[in-house]
């Protein structure tokens, strides 16, 4: 199996709100570049024909294991679902009836692990997303790791090995607040944008321009983020005049102060670039220079972006990640954390076994955790 290309049917025959069809093996990537078209970190795209025709709408998971294998789930007719199977033969692969073990645990605390991962599915909003919670759900994940430390009790260094990794599996489905603050046009607006992928926030050449705060969700390396925009903060001895601004302002600095991360843009416009930005009442920010197209030097010291251009974004979004998470990528290949009422357990473990107690009972607890 694990030199083969294959392909079957993973749900049964007849109608069904959806169908699932499995592939694996070393040629699955090149086939599905030959079939599947989707968008960015989106598992949802289209499967084609070789004409080029549209088979189906779908969603492409990639599914943990030793070589490539990926699921695809349709819409319920059969006739898409053998079509689909069809399409994979005709590019290679030998249609199997066997059924691979998906998750390779048991029916013990691991399979309610992989049942908390499945579940929480619901809630991915990546493809990257989707492969971790998958490979959490299966023996060489969280699933598998649970049910080996109840064979033989898990040392300290193994829960806070977890425990280090559990803001990144965590950040995996809950997203941070990141607010993007600066003075008035400082390009916060048109980043925003950018970040989120369509033009939630108005821009416009002169000041000010935004007043109130405006929140959406981007994907960073997919990960989930819910970035803010909102009213540009005067540098010091600045006045604001309108009541107007001065509410956006209000409301702009307590964003800032309930903030997981704020990104501080200092633009061409502001005459000493290494002068520190205005007081962040939150306790982790990044400086960027802003608008970096207009060709101004900079001071070295923080990274250029421009979001005309897009010079600069995807370090950004990994400098985010690195200091949100100290990742720059999902976690993937090894046991993660992925709710915070797991991490509370093995929090709780690590306490007994520090205080000499056997930490087992209390890791019975994380297959409660649904």
């Amino acid at each position: 199996m694990a030199d083969s290309n294959w392909v079957f049917e993973v749900t049964g025959p007849g109608r069904s709100a959806l169908h699932g069809v499995m592939i694996g093996g070393p040629a699955a990537d090149q086939w599905l570049s030959s079939c599947f078209r989707g968008s960015g970190s989106s598992p949802h795209g289209t499967l084609h024909d070789e004409d080029g025709t549209v088979i189906d709408d779908v969603v492409l998971v990639d599914w943990p294991g030793e070589t490539s294998r990926y699921l695809i789930t349709c819409h319920g007719s059969p006739v898409l679902k053998e079509h689909i199977v069809d399409r994979f033969v005709q590019l290679g692969a030998t249609q199997i009836d066997q059924r691979i073990d998906l998750w390779g645990v048991g029916n013990g605390v691991g399979a309610g692990i992989a049942a908390q991962a499945r579940i929480s599915l619901t809630h991915a909003c990546s493809r990257e997303a989707c492969a971790f919670l998958l490979e959490q759900a299966s023996s060489s994940g969280l699933a598998g790791w649970i049910e080996r430390a109840l064979e033989s009790s898990p040392t300290a260094a193994d829960l806070k090995h977890l425990l280090q990794g559990a803001a990144s599996g965590i950040g995996a489905l809950e997203a941070p607040t990141v607010v993007i603050a600066g003075v008035p046009n400082a390009g916060k607006s048109t980043l925003f944008n950018e970040l989120v992928g369509e033009s939630r926030a108005l821009t416009w050449h002169q000041p000010g321009t935004t007043r109130d705060l405006i929140q959406s969700q981007a994907i960073f390396c997919g990960f989930p983020i819910s970035l803010i925009d909102g009213a540009g903060i005067r540098q010091l001895g600045e006045t604001v005049e309108e009541t107007v601004e001065r509410e956006g302002v209000r409301r702009m600095r307590l964003a800032m102060s309930s903030a997981d991360l704020v990104l501080h843009l200092v633009p061409p416009s502001v005459g000493d670039r290494r002068s520190p930005p205005p007081e962040t009442p939150c306790r982790r920010s990044l400086v960027f220079h802003s608008r970096c197209d207009e060709n101004s030097p900079g001071d070295g010291e923080h990274p250029k972006i421009s979001a005309m251009t897009g010079e600069g974004i995807e370090t950004l979004k990994v400098l985010v990640l690195q200091e949100l998470y100290g990742v720059s990528q999902m976690p993937r290949g090894k046991p993660c954390l992925f709710l915070p009422s797991q991490r509370h357990w093995i929090e709780q473990a690590l306490v007994a076994i520090e205080g000499g107690t056997d930490p087992r009972s209390i890791l019975l607890n994380l297959a409660e955790c649904i």
